[in-house]
């Protein structure tokens, strides 16, 4: 049984795609990235813009068809899209037979095993746990990057609630994944000559707070250089107000740690901070960017801006 996967949306949905590949090939399912080939088909999907919940869709639609056909005795849906939109899907698209909550990808391979035994026109079965269930780390993953890079997924869901942003409502609280978890799992990617780790996470500064009772990024950083195999450590989706000096003075003592930072700041004027429920202003961006430079001079910084916000002239 060949298997196609579309895989849409952030690198940490790339994650969950690679966990569940790996979960399915555990099973002995085979994959493929030919159509024609397969005899099922999952599509992990991105609702976070709307370009990108129309490229879902679409995915969605285009396999439908082969599901009609009877070319595909399987059609499941999972990811942020599925998360929201669980209804809409199930009436707008007969076709699919499974969905799949973002809590639940770990029933990936009950969902393919049940849809194909049933072996009937359209299965319908969802699959939806505690959109705060805690995340679990150390998973065996297919490596989908290609090559020498690969993400590690530390925690799950954000408690920021910007005003312009859905992760919250689709992708619950801030859960942290617990370090032993992590350790293990970046040894296995490390085992499959991964050289490049790259930290994500929707926040990668608060890691620990719940777990631990304090941020536990810098700790993190230090026991991941430990592994040996990884050339390069890459922190990615910091706050700007959660960087700590201990975090900056970890990365500057780690040479494995790239002297690199992605900070989104989203904007820079402080009545549109205000409207987006940031938690910073001018002044405090401009001063935590001086004491990052401060003590890493030749850091490289990479931000996300959003202009046309709301209010904004």
């Amino acid at each position: 049984m060949k298997i196609l996967f579309v895989s849409l949306g952030c690198d940490k949905n790339r994650v969950d795609t690679e966990v569940m590949l790996g979960m399915l090939h555990s099973r002995g399912y085979d994959f493929t990235d030919d159509e024609s080939e397969a005899e099922a088909a999952v599509v992990n999907t991105c609702c976070f813009i709307n370009d990108a919940k129309q490229e879902s869709i679409d995915a969605i639609l285009e396999l439908a068809e082969l599901r009609k056909s009877g070319q595909l005795k399987a059609l499941i849906v999972t990811g942020c899209l599925a998360q929201r939109y669980k209804d809409e899907i199930q009436d707008e698209i007969p076709e699919v037979d499974e969905i799949l909550g973002v809590t639940s990808s770990d029933k990936i391979i009950e969902a393919i095993d049940e849809t194909l035994a049933r072996n009937t026109i359209f299965s319908h079965k969802n699959y939806f746990d505690d959109i705060n269930k805690k995340p679990v780390g150390g998973n065996d993953r297919i490596i989908t990057t290609g090559g020498l890079f690969n993400y590690l997924k530390i925690a799950e869901g954000c408690d920021k609630h910007c005003t312009y942003c859905i992760i919250p409502k689709v992708r619950g609280n801030y859960r942290s994944v617990p370090m032993e978890q992590l350790l293990d799992e970046a040894r296995k990617l490390a085992e499959q000559g991964i050289s490049e780790l790259l930290i994500v996470a929707q926040e990668t500064t608060l890691y620990g707070t719940d777990l631990y009772g304090e941020k536990k990024l810098p700790e993190l950083l230090h026991k991941l250089c430990e592994i040996e195999g990884f050339k390069w450590i890459r922190v990615l989706y910091c706050y700007p107000e959660e960087i700590t000096k201990a975090l900056i003075e970890a990365m500057k003592s780690e040479p494995k740690v790239c002297h690199y930072l992605d900070i989104p700041i989203q904007h820079a004027d402080d009545d549109i901070l205000k409207k987006m429920g940031r938690r910073t202003n001018q002044k405090e961006l401009i001063e935590r960017i001086e004491m990052i430079r401060g003590i890493l001079p030749d850091i490289a910084i990479r931000t996300t801006l959003i202009s046309g916000f709301p209010g904004e002239t």
